[in-house]
């Protein structure tokens, strides 16, 4: 299994890769993922693991528990997930 650091990483390059834009959140200085609408940064993610590598995670819910009101990023993070278990890394 990834280190929580790790996953961050994986989370942040993948999310890279499927074409959304990585920024430093300027209060605190961390790196984000912008969903367009939304943003998650590295805290948010560091929150969601690793109970959303768990094989019955439902995303939604674990992302609302975390970073309330962002559903704009459900559905992309289950994609880069997806393709985290895909890759083998995790």
């Amino acid at each position: 299994m990834l280190s929580r650091d790790k996953f961050v990483g994986e989370v942040l390059r993948i999310a890279k890769e499927h074409g959304y834009r990585l920024e430093y959140n300027s209060r605190n200085g961390r790196r984000q993922i912008d969903f367009g609408h939304k943003k998650l940064h590295a805290g948010h993610l560091e929150e969601l693991y690793p109970g959303i590598l768990e094989t019955a995670a439902h995303i939604p819910s674990l992302i609302e528990k975390v970073a309330p009101g962002r559903p704009c990023s459900h559905k992309p993070i289950r994609e880069i997930i997806g393709q985290l278990r895909n890759e083998g890394k995790c």
